[in-house]
């Protein structure tokens, strides 16, 4: 699934908008946050596992952190000075490879009852990390559902069929 919405902040430019960037931007020096929305239905039960998916410019060792944030926000208008603020919660993604897909369970981040899903992507790394947008096209961000499958295997399937 495309997000809705994605863009990037900073705190060097606090009320400047990158909501038409072909990058998402991660950094902790100068902070630079990457907020990531996409309008889906998890409130079903028999969601498996949920997972965001970043296509990676460049690598990082430190790789990044993903949160869950609570409440909306618009791609033309989100700033540093006006974004959602972080919640503690997060998981992380490990190593970040460039040229390539990048994956994160998000799962244990979602309640289940969820109308929408809200990302904000953050690092610790101040040589921070660059993936697609929704502006690239086919390297803008995913969000992948998987659902138990309907055999005896135990295998899954997507939502969302192959990553382009």
């Amino acid at each position: 699934m495309r997000p809705t919405a994605d863009a990037f902040v900073s705190e060097v430019y606090r009320s400047r908008n990158f909501g038409h960037s072909p990058a998402l931007k991660v950094d902790s020096s100068p902070k630079l946050r990457t907020y990531v929305m996409f309008n889906v239905d998890l409130r079903s039960e028999d969601v498996q596992q949920v997972s965001l998916l970043l296509y990676g410019h460049t690598r990082s060792r430190a790789g990044f952190q993903v949160r869950l944030i609570g409440e909306r926000w618009r791609e033309r208008r989100i700033t540093f000075a006006n974004a959602p603020s972080l919640p503690t919660a997060f998981v992380a993604s490990g190593p970040v490879q460039a040229r390539a897909w990048n994956a994160v369970d998000v799962t244990p981040l979602l309640s289940g009852y969820e109308r929408y899903v809200s990302f904000a992507v953050t690092t610790n790394s101040p040589k921070g990390a660059e993936f697609g947008s929704r502006e690239t096209g086919l390297h803008g961000p995913r969000l992948v559902i998987e659902h138990p499958g309907n055999d005896t295997t135990g295998s899954t399937g997507t939502s969302t069929g192959a990553i382009p």
